[in-house]
């Protein structure tokens, strides 16, 4: 019986088809949005490279005041880091709901990725618990490239480094946690060490070195979004040079001033003083529950059911609007949603990060010449359900306002 050979050339479109599902399998385990959160600011950014890499990381509200943060890179390539990864994040995931601490989450995952782990293929992770109500930042380090708070006061790299080696050598090593007290202004920026090949591709530890003197100068006066732009930037630059050959995860967090909630107030359109309630989104997927704290606050006062039902159709209408029109569906630019609610009104502004528009440039849906237009509709219905509707000189931002009526019981 003769044999048939298969052509070469279905061997490598069959290569390239598996390494396309496993690439948007790895990029699937990537978090689509961050938890918006008063009183800090975050965004992140995931850079694949041509091979497959397992460069992981995932934010998640565990508690109501805990915020916790996981980085991990498997030192592997090709489908088998995809596996590793895709348990590693199970696993991690299942402990952070569990565990009460960075170190016990690390302890449980490196005894249960010991038994998947081959001698070739460790792993690095950081762990750490951000306490929202004290800023008080629990963390463990299990030989990975250590995370950087960047003291905004006196302009200072401290890095959060702990005993412990990659996970997966041995059962019974030994990992140790530590504290650390961020203060309003200052960074918590976490990566892994792809990161360091943006700042020189060829030898890690200048990329490293380079990357601590060029780390402040990348986030004095700027935002986690606009922080998070330049390294892509950096990133695209590498590529064109054909220089960017490791995966690069992110994850930037702010610790909001005083003085800078103050001025993001201003130009909300509130006075510094005002008891603003500030909330920051990205994604549609978070909108529901951005729009459900304002009409839970507006029911606690007591505004009727109708006017809540028509501010929650207003403000879908709005946050559409300034992260698709405005935003353009750009992840790594905010919407930001203030909110002051009281017996005498309800003031909501919305403004995002784009380029603005020209308000009277809308056309009038009622208008004859208008009817079949799409465009129009929805600010018409909006201008019907609230009592003012204003829009700041630049267009990016727009503040709405209802009369207080009571609820009748």
């Amino acid at each position: 019986m003769e044999s048939e050979t298969v052509p070469a050339h279905a061997v490598a479109s069959l290569t390239r088809d598996e390494l396309t599902i496993a690439r948007k399998t790895l990029e699937a385990m990537v978090p689509q949005r961050l938890p918006a959160l008063e009183g800090i600011d975050m965004a992140s950014l995931y850079l694949p490279c041509e091979r497959l890499c397992g460069d992981l990381f995932d934010v998640k509200q565990i508690a109501d005041d805990v915020l916790a943060f996981v980085m991990f890179d498997v030192a592997c390539h090709g489908i088998s880091s995809v596996l590793v990864a895709s348990m590693a994040k199970v696993t991690f995931t299942n402990h952070l709901r569990h565990t009460s601490s960075p170190q016990a989450v690390i302890d449980h995952v490196n005894t249960d990725m010991a038994k998947y782990l081959s001698a070739t293929s460790v792993m690095t992770a950081f762990v750490g618990y951000l306490d929202l109500h004290s800023n008080k930042l629990t963390y463990c380090n299990a030989g990975h490239p250590y995370p950087m708070v960047f003291r905004t006061k006196d302009k200072s790299l401290e890095p959060l480094k702990t005993a412990g080696v990659f996970l997966g050598i041995s059962e019974k090593w030994a990992y140790e946690e530590k504290t650390v007290y961020l203060n309003p202004g200052d960074w918590l920026v976490m990566f892994t060490n792809g990161f360091y090949g943006l700042f020189d591709d060829t030898n890690k530890k200048k990329g490293r070195e380079r990357f601590e003197q060029e780390l402040p100068s990348l986030l004095e006066g700027k935002t986690p979004g606009e922080f998070i732009r330049q390294c892509g930037g950096l990133q695209r630059r590498k590529a064109d040079k054909g220089e960017f050959s490791d995966d690069v995860a992110i994850v930037a967090v702010e610790i909001l001033t005083e003085s800078r909630r103050n001025l993001i107030k201003h130009e909300l359109g509130f006075e510094w003083e005002d008891p603003v309630y500030m909330q920051f989104i990205s994604y549609f997927e978070e909108m529901d529950n951005a729009i459900g704290i304002v009409l839970k606050s507006m029911d606690n006062q007591g505004y009727a059911d109708d006017t809540i039902r028509k501010m929650k159709i207003t403000l879908t209408e709005l946050i559409v609007n300034a992260l698709y029109h405005g935003n353009r569906k750009e992840p790594s630019k905010k919407v930001i949603i203030g909110h002051i609610i009281d017996k005498q009104k309800a003031v909501v502004s919305i403004m995002d990060e784009g380029d603005g528009f020209d308000p009277s440039a809308v056309p009038d849906p009622t208008l004859p010449e208008n009817l079949v237009k799409d465009s129009g509709r929805g600010l018409y219905i909006v201008r019907c359900y609230v009592d003012d509707l204003t829009f700041n000189k630049r267009g990016n931002r727009v503040t709405v306002s209802k009369k207080f009526d009571l609820q009748v019981s």
